[in-house]
């Protein structure tokens, strides 16, 4: 090409205009924070027979495609129609026709074909919106008939038109002040339902996000709105007739300054709206057939004015190619400087300046003072360009390809990365609501933080806990987990009974044991289905009452995992956190398994001032765990002596002494404090007793089958006692090992410790043991155990002697909770084989904490933990199971006990009595009518 050619210079600035920052990054936008300068607008002249050139560079803006190309606009002005500022007097004296109310032509048709071209931009930088410039030109085309003082009334009538065509605001006015994106959009829906509503907060321009248009209105500096009051006020002047009142050139700037604006709220970098920072390059309006004195002239003139006088930044690019030269200096394009290695278009007034002076170079450093004095020609750049005459100069030749491309937006604003930002927090936001909400991920053992009555947690493979209420059960078992839900609708019918009767006190127990089992091998939930039965009991016993002086019990399941082993977590946590939340929870009731883990959850109790009552524990020492601990069962000390006085008195059926020695078959198990310290007591009291004994102990179940089997050996001597003092998930090894090789009702002499009991009154627990066997066994809370089968279907009796009260109570309601669990899935021929000693030493504790809040009602208004102790130690309690007695220790060794003979384990009875505690001298205490056929008993000595 030759070298008197400058269409390449005239590109390169026309890059340098549109593109603000050829390396744009968010931070570094925010942190240098410089206010961009508005771009010159740059007049051409030199160029009158290349009418042509305006079409060529705006294809070559357009080669990009919709990839990243820039907005863009062409105007023609010989093509378009004259500006129409002033209304047309005559047309107004001749009234308006019918359905005129809204004329179709603009007060600047110059500004519109910029609008439609930059609103219709299908670049990748988005299509710009003209909220502000619409509403305006809306508003210029209004005909009203009414007089000054009513034309905003029938304005206002008009406006939902406006709204419902979105040319006010569309979403982004309406909305995306407030929000933006998806919830913007469920904004502006609900809006529309209230057409009244959304036209008061947008007429209004009370709301800043709501109302962004109108208040802009308001807050401009042209036809001086401060005036006007209100923006329908303001917005009437602007109609037909009243317009013809206000000056041309102000309605003019208020056309112009709006569309500016709107270009400017476009471009405004917002971290919260990435849409912005993906504008790498500004509009540019390209103008052909420029004329001092034209409409473009005056246009760009107000342009000019408007930069002047508000002193605000707008993106917007001009080139305008005029036929002849403006009144002003002109300069020449070729002198201004190589623009390619700038980053940003403020950067070339750091630049040495060159020879000849570059005239772009000298317009950015005297633009603040020109604008300070408001110079009329301040923001224009006249150039001459020098072309090849004859032909249309060459934009689209390859040296030019690729220069009018935008750079990449910043990684932070790119599309993809925005919606990785928007996925990757909502993303973690779904993990951490799944860790920190279980219940979302299906989780068995997980409550609702909001959830009530509920704390659990899966520790160890186990879900331990508490629970007042059916959302949460432990165990797999279906009887045990009828029987919570059960003790849970009694909860729900005392909290309702509360309600309508507020004098009766409401008392919470929790009921704590071990629910569940690592080993399914050893599970047996039937001791807690016994104990929870007991309690239903009691809660059905108290519902029946009306009167205020009787206290509603409810009932709170804790799990302390198998074999109590979280019982300290559990009791250090949620059990904590209960007891401080909850003054109605007064005690703690059951506690399974006398080992150290139970011991320390004793203690810890007891320091969060806790009264806690075992029903079965009977281990030597644990009183001393804590001073508000106490134990409804006789301790083992008691226990080695009823087996000591039942080995010597014991005779057969020829008065004859049945036993000469005893054999005491236990585990090794150092932390079970049940088994050693019973070990050990009964070693001494036969010790001190003078009767033979020796011991046999395993360290694995497996272990049993290596002791020979007293059938099997010749030494076999059948009045040698053989004591099991293990648990009971190794009994059944332990009778089928001593059993084999022996025929029926001639094995040895079988006595188990009281926890056998647990395997006794269980059809399921009993079928792996040899049949017809014959067992002796240690009984707590015997008097219910000797009602055998008649207790659960409604009968309470004891042997031939009359039961008290409580008794047939236990019994009767008994029967008619057996009935109501029948309902229960899986439960609907459920027929039971107990009444069991954990059933009455459940149903005494239980009633032993009513006494004491019937008793503590006389002196507080409601019951605490502390006066409940007080009266624990105070009072005695006549249950079915004995005297339950703490005056002088917190040890019930008063309650009964006894040793008792089935010759049909699992068949659910008779139970027969052989001797029992308490007694009087010389009697075996067993009560009448209760007594074995099996073999005699006499006081020991006689």
């Amino acid at each position: 090409m030759p070298d008197a050619n400058d269409v390449g210079k005239l590109l390169e600035l026309l890059r340098a205009l549109e593109i603000p920052d050829t390396r744009p990054r968010v931070l570094r936008t925010l942190v240098h924070g410089r206010r961009a300068l508005p771009r010159p607008i740059v007049e051409v002249v030199g160029v009158p027979e290349h009418t042509a050139l305006v079409g060529e560079i705006y294809n070559w803006l357009s080669e990009t495609g919709g990839s990243r190309a820039a907005p863009r606009a062409r105007v023609d002005l010989h093509a378009l129609p004259p500006m129409v500022l002033t209304p047309d007097l005559a047309a107004i004296d001749a009234g308006p026709t019918a359905g005129d109310s809204e004329i179709s032509g603009h007060c600047l048709p110059i500004v519109q074909h910029l609008v439609a071209n930059f609103a219709a931009d299908d670049t990748a930088m988005g299509a710009i919106k003209f909220p502000r410039y619409r509403t305006a030109d809306w508003l210029t085309r209004q005909r009203v008939t009414s007089d000054e003082s009513e034309a905003a009334d029938e304005l206002r009538r008009r406006l939902p038109k406006l709204l419902r065509s979105g040319s006010s605001s569309n979403r982004s006015d309406a909305t995306e002040g407030v929000a933006g994106g998806m919830v913007s959009s469920v904004v502006f829906a609900v809006l529309a339902l209230w057409p009244v509503l959304r036209l008061w907060l947008w007429v209004s321009g009370r709301i800043p996000g709501m109302s962004k248009v109108t208040r802009w209105f308001l807050h401009q500096r042209y036809l001086a709105p401060e005036l006007s009051g209100s923006f329908l006020g303001f917005a009437s002047r602007l109609t037909l007739p009243h317009r013809i009142d206000e000056n041309e050139d102000q309605v003019g700037k208020l056309l112009v300054h709006a569309f500016l604006e709107d270009l400017r709220d476009a471009y405004k970098r917002r971290i919260w709206r990435p849409s912005s920072w993906r504008r790498t390059a500004y509009p540019v309006a390209l103008f052909s057939g420029l004329s001092e004195g034209g409409d473009g002239a005056r246009i760009l003139t107000w342009i000019n004015e408007i930069r002047n006088e508000t002193g605000l930044f707008d993106p917007l690019v001009v080139l305008a190619l005029r036929n002849e030269g403006p009144n002003r200096e002109v300069g020449e394009i070729s002198h201004i400087s190589d623009l390619r290695p700038l980053r940003t278009l403020d950067s070339l007034a750091d630049a040495p300046t060159p020879q000849p002076p570059d005239p772009l170079q000298e317009w950015i450093r005297e633009i603040d003072n020109r604008r300070t004095h408001r110079r009329a020609d301040a923001w224009f750049l006249p150039l001459r360009a020098i072309l090849p005459p004859g032909s249309t100069p060459r934009v689209t030749d390859s040296r030019f390809r690729g220069l009018a491309l935008p750079p990449a937006p910043p990684l932070a604003a790119r599309s993809w990365f925005v919606g990785l930002c928007v996925l990757i927090p909502i993303a973690l936001a779904v993990a951490a609501t799944l860790v920190y909400f279980p219940p979302l991920r299906g989780v068995e053992c997980s409550h609702w933080p909001w959830t009530g009555g509920v704390s659990v947690s899966m520790r160890d493979g186990e879900c331990v806990g508490y629970s007042d209420n059916p959302r949460q059960t432990f165990a797999d078992d279906p009887e045990l987990s009828a029987m919570q839900r059960e003790v849970f609708r009694l909860n729900a019918d005392a909290v309702r009974a509360r309600e309508s009767n507020p004098n009766r006190p409401l008392i919470s127990l929790v009921y704590f044991a071990g629910l569940s089992y690592v080993d399914t091998n050893v599970r047996y939930p039937h001791a807690q289905v016994e104990e929870l039965a007991g309690l239903a009991v009691q809660q059905r016993s108290a519902l029946l009452a009306s009167d205020e002086s009787e206290p509603l019990l409810r009932i709170i399941i804790a799990n302390g995992g198998s074999d109590m082993r979280h019982a300290g977590w559990v009791v250090d946590h949620p059990l904590r956190e209960l007891v401080a939340d909850d003054p109605s929870v007064l005690g703690v009731v059951g506690i399974d398994r006398s080992n150290d883990e139970t011991r320390s959850a004793i203690t810890r109790l007891g320091e969060l001032g806790v009264p806690a009552v075992a029903t079965t524990l009977s281990a030597d020492g644990l009183e001393q765990a804590s001073p508000l601990y106490f134990q409804a069962a006789p301790s083992n000390s008691v226990q080695a002596r009823l087996v000591a006085d039942y080995v010597q008195g014991a005779r057969d059926l020829n008065g004859g002494r049945r036993y000469d020695r005893v054999t005491i078959y236990h585990p090794e198990a150092e932390g079970d404090l049940y088994v050693t310290t019973l070990v050990e007591d009964l070693q001494k009291e036969l010790t001190k007793r003078g009767v033979a004994q020796e011991s046999k102990s395993w360290r694995e179940q497996q272990q049993l089958y290596r002791f020979p089997a007293p059938c099997e050996t010749a030494e076999f001597d059948r009045n040698t006692l053989l004591f099991f003092a293990g648990r009971n998930d190794d009994f059944p090894t332990f009778a089928k090992s001593v059993s084999r090789g022996c025929v029926s009702g001639a094995g040895p002499a079988i006595l188990g410790n009281d926890a056998v009991t647990r395997l006794i009154t269980d059809p399921k627990a009993t079928g792996a043991l040899p049949a017809n066997l014959t067992v002796r066994f240690v009984s707590k809370a015997s008097t219910v155990m000797l009602g055998g089968a008649d207790c659960v279907n409604g009968i309470g009796k004891l042997g031939d002697q009359p039961v008290p009260f409580e008794h047939e109570q236990l019994c009767t309601e008994l029967a008619r909770l057996i009935e109501d669990l029948r309902g229960y899935p899986g439960l609907t021929d459920y027929r039971p084989t107990w009444a069991g000693d954990r059933t009455g030493l459940a149903f005494d504790v239980s009633g032993l904490f009513l006494q004491a809040v019937r008793n503590s009602r006389g002196v507080l208004a409601e019951p605490n933990r502390t006066a409940i102790a007080v009266q624990l130690r105070e009072s005695d309690f006549r249950g079915i199971t004995g005297t339950l007695g703490f005056s002088t220790s917190r040890v019930a060794d008063g309650s009964s006990i006894a040793v008792l003979v089935t010759t049909a384990v699992g068949g659910g009875g008779p139970q027969r009595c052989l001797m029992m505690f308490p007694r009087q001298p010389g009697q075996d205490g067993c009560p009448s009518g209760t007594k074995s056929n099996l073999e005699g008993w006499t006081e020991p000595g006689r």
